[in-house]
């Protein structure tokens, strides 16, 4: 995951120490690159804790977002869902924010199950946790301005049931400093994700609260069926015509659109598009479908996440990569798991080897024999062994 500031020696660099007034951070490993900063994994080197730092350049940098985002998300730490900002700081050549660690994304995850999409179970308990997210950020005056799944992930250990709101370089404001409503400008430009925009900010109108919410439903629709309409066109070539898509769907391609969804969410929508510029958005009506849903379908809300049950997804979802290389991705978490498995039967053999030679001087332990895999050794599997990934019969 390259990028133009990962190779400037300028930039931190695995294995350098980054440091803060009161902390000295480690670099381990560069987790994700963006046109406007990149995310490293870091050690605390005084406590050992590992967390997520984003950094961006103090120059030449096209839109400056790292401020805006540590603004907002001081303000948000302390709820249930946001990552807890730990400290931020700026260096003659990089600004740069600490926070609390996370796993992957929602989009990634999605990608990384079988069928590219979650089930009903998994996508619905998504949608209601994203939903509070949402309200929380408007509760506080802001507006997020991109909403889409590859900016919600699920936390780690024990809290990978809980999905966290991430990145906020679009945000705004909609209240002033005395708690009224700002009035819209005459025209805004087009921000945030062409694929899950909403109307009003493809017509190049102010976006509001309402605007969140129907980027919000289109990404519940893709967690849902795998995929909108609309997305193998390219957002910047073929703008025009998503927002022709989205106008259709609200009148003959309601049915397609909603096909492999929830009904539900097909009254989301009708909820949604009734709101106006200066309302705020019914977000227990909303949530109320989603719980009707969820028991016209006999979920159990406890029950675990897909991830949760299948420990793979969360592996393979390091993998993909934000445009999804679904493929690639397969391949080399193949390795990665080929690989462990290899080193855990070395380790067997080992141990094996070991006890023969207290049981009996006399007769040599046998090595594991290695074959040559392109460029990675793996042990031969012996007959009396199951080979990796077959199944037992019956």
């Amino acid at each position: 995951m390259g990028s133009n500031n990962v190779d400037d020696p300028r930039m931190p660099q695995v294995g350098s120490i980054v440091s803060h007034p009161q902390y000295k951070f480690q670099v381990i490993r560069c987790l994700a690159s963006g046109p406007f900063s990149d995310v490293y994994v870091v050690r605390d080197v005084n406590g050992g804790h590992q967390y997520a730092m984003k950094t961006e350049k103090q120059e030449g940098n096209l839109r400056p977002v790292l401020k805006l985002d540590v603004f907002v998300l001081s303000q948000l730490g302390h709820h249930p869902g946001f990552p807890q900002l730990v400290a931020a700081y700026r260096t003659p050549h990089f600004k740069f924010a600490v926070m609390q660690l996370v796993g992957p994304d929602l989009n990634r995850l999605r990608r990384a199950m079988p069928a590219k999409r979650f089930s009903l179970s998994t996508a619905l308990k998504i949608c209601q946790q994203t939903l509070k997210r949402i309200e929380t950020l408007h509760d506080l005056g802001w507006l997020c301005r991109d909403i889409k799944a590859p900016n919600f992930a699920i936390g780690l250990g024990e809290k990978d049931g809980v999905v966290y709101m991430l990145d906020f370089g679009f945000a705004k404001r909609f209240r002033d400093k005395n708690g009224a409503l700002l009035p819209p400008r005459p025209a805004a430009a087009l921000l945030g994700t062409i694929h899950y925009a909403s109307l009003a900010s493809h017509m190049n109108q102010e976006q509001c609260r309402r605007d969140d919410l129907e980027s919000w439903l289109y990404m519940a629709v893709e967690l849902c069926s795998g995929q909108l309409p609309w997305a193998k066109l390219d957002p910047l070539k073929h703008h025009k015509i998503i927002c022709d898509w989205k106008q259709f769907i609200r009148v003959h391609g309601r049915e397609h659109f909603f096909a492999n969804c929830p009904e539900e969410l097909d009254s989301i929508l009708a909820i949604i598009d009734s709101l106006a510029f200066t309302d705020r958005p019914h977000y227990e009506m909303i949530d109320y479908q989603l719980q009707k849903a969820v028991q016209r379908l006999g979920i159990d809300q406890n029950a675990p996440m897909d991830w949760q049950l299948d420990k793979r997804v969360k592996e393979k979802a390091n993998f993909v990569g934000e445009l999804g290389q679904s493929d690639a991705a397969s391949v080399m978490m193949r390795e990665h798991l080929l690989k462990k498995e290899s080193e855990s039967r070395i380790r067997r053999a080992m141990n094996e080897d070991e006890e023969q030679d207290v049981r009996t001087a006399r007769s040599p332990a046998k090595m594991p024999s290695y074959v040559r895999t392109g460029k990675e050794f793996s042990l031969r599997t012996p007959p009396s062994h199951q080979a990796p990934f077959r199944r037992n019969s019956p």
